[in-house]
């Protein structure tokens, strides 16, 4: 028996893996006790020295060699908690304290320091008894430990086999839970513990019903139980004992590897979970609150209908692919007929309105693509105005449009002869701006040590003369100079910090006026 004291405050336990435990358990917020205000001692073998790791956690430091201590800690695990009458007991036959203690005793593989000191070599023996079967030289902790757990009591230092191969899981609370799905019977004292504590497995959805309503335990597969609390959370309902015995009943006939999709469909039908609710439509206002043409209003109606379309089919096949409930097949159906009556004219005033004042640019925008961009547009324009521009191949659908916008075909290639120099001029200022901003990033210093930008640097250059690129090519690497060929020098330009290409813009920039002079 062990005797911890904090303060005057006086704690037992029958282990020592049990006094790791007891010591670095989350206090709920209280204060961690001090170094100094806590002792340990056993009844008959006397005092034993604490210490505090550089994590925070507690340590005990008994007396004895490295694999003493570590048998000695298991031992005592196995003789008081987990064969306490010759039968290994599973973790929900113990109390949360007890499995704990387990715990920490299993840790001792992974963090030996909190039950040896690891700083000095093996040191007498455990309890003032010779250890006969101490090894020499290294021994592997972790595998010592892990393989006692095994050979003990059937399981590793990560805890035992969840049902269904879950694979192994050392939190108690997981464990309970299982044992309450099943139908186990668990110890009131075990359960209260958790009744006590909501904080105690409060992230695993399931728990917490199983322990408030035992009507539940063992009365649904682990599959349908999970279902049902997630959906119950998901719509902020809880699972009590007065509306126990109505979930069950709606749940009788679904089968024991049902889901979520399967438990919401029974709780939906039987009047349990609520219509998911949506916003009334807010119908547009202002400018887009009406169409300024026929046009615009054809194609308002067509875009709406077919959004909506297309997503109640897409909630449908989802649907019937039992991937939704019905419940959200019926959410989703109503949120697209929400948006479809709520669907403004902006979109189809702006379209209607470029027809109208023949903005050949943004018709060309809108009407000079592939047959399956702005389909609904297209559509209502030869609808409306008996322009097609879907069955016709590329060069007979620019025509149309430029006709329909009042153009002759020499005023359409005039038109476009205009368009390709405002593009090119376009593209080239954008290639010098995004070169200039680029530039400006990077720092130059020039010989007589004054310092600027990357952009200042080219321009003056080229203010002194420096007229053309050169490159050297040394092996695998490129270097770039801009040239003076008065004077014969050369200054160093990067590719990578944007000088090279903003001097490349600035050449070019300033050689288009000279061709076109000549």
């Amino acid at each position: 028996m062990y005797v911890i004291n904090i303060g005057h405050r006086a704690e037992h336990r029958t282990t020592l893996a049990g006094v790791l435990e007891y010591l670095n358990a989350d206090r709920d917020g209280l204060a961690v006790p001090r170094l100094e205000d806590i002792t340990v001692r056993h009844i008959e073998r006397g005092e034993i020295t604490v210490e505090r790791l550089r994590s925070g956690r507690f340590a005990v430091r008994p007396k004895g060699t490295r694999r003493g201590i570590i048998s000695a800690i298991i031992d005592e695990v196995d003789r008081f908690i987990v064969r306490p009458h010759g039968v290994v007991l599973r973790p929900h036959e113990m109390s949360r304290a007890s499995w704990g203690a387990v715990v920490a005793a299993g840790r001792l593989g992974c963090f030996p320091e909190e039950a040896i000191d690891m700083s000095h070599d093996n040191a007498g023996p455990l309890f003032q008894t010779a250890d006969l079967f101490e090894e020499k030289g290294a021994f592997d902790l972790a595998a010592y430990v892990d393989a006692e757990f095994i050979r003990r009591f059937g399981y590793g230092t990560n805890g035992p086999m969840l049902d269904g191969g879950q694979g192994p899981n050392s939190r108690h609370e997981v464990h309970v839970a299982y044992a309450l799905a099943r139908g186990d019977k668990v110890r009131e004292c075990v359960i209260n513990t958790y009744r006590e504590h909501p904080d105690y497995g409060s992230h695993d959805l399931w728990l917490r019903p199983l322990v408030e309503v035992p009507a539940l335990r063992g009365a649904l597969s682990r599959s349908v139980l999970r279902a049902l609390c997630t959906v119950m959370r998901g719509d902020k309902l809880e699972i009590t004992s007065h509306n126990v015995g109505k979930l069950l009943s709606a749940l009788r006939h679904v089968p024991r590897e049902a889901g979520i999709v399967d438990v919401d469909d029974a709780l939906y039908a039987a009047g349990i979970l609520p219509v998911h609710t949506m916003p009334a439509p807010r119908p547009p206002t202002g400018e887009n609150a009406r169409p300024v043409t026929p046009l615009a209003a054809r194609i308002h109606a067509l875009i709406s209908q077919r959004q909506y379309r297309e997503s109640a089919e897409a909630a449908q096949s989802l649907r019937d692919a039992r991937r939704i409930s019905q419940r959200e097949c019926d959410r989703r159906i109503r949120a697209a007929a929400v948006h479809r009556d709520g669907y403004g004219f902006e979109w189809p005033n702006r379209v209607a309105l470029a027809v109208m004042q023949r903005d050949i640019a943004a018709v060309l925008q809108i009407f000079d693509s592939p047959r399956d961009t702005s389909p609904d547009s297209k559509r209502a324009l030869r609808e409306e105005l008996g322009v097609d521009v879907l069955q016709c191949v590329a060069s007979q659908r620019r025509r149309r449009l430029f006709e329909m916008c009042g153009f002759s075909e020499a005023e359409q290639a005039e038109w476009e002869a205009q368009a390709a120099v405002s593009k090119a001029k376009s593209r080239e200022n954008g290639v010098l701006s995004d070169a200039k901003a680029y530039a400006e990033a990077t720092t130059y210093q020039l010989e007589t040590g004054q310092t600027m930008n990357g952009r200042e640097y080219v321009d003056f250059c080229i203010s002194a003369g420096f007229s053309r690129l050169l490159e050297e090519k040394r092996g695998s690497v490129k270097r770039y100079w801009i040239h003076d060929p008065t004077k014969r020098c050369s200054r160093p330009l990067r590719a990578k910090d944007g000088t090279l290409a903003y001097a490349r813009a600035r050449l070019a920039e300033l050689a288009a006026p000279a061709a076109l002079a000549a």
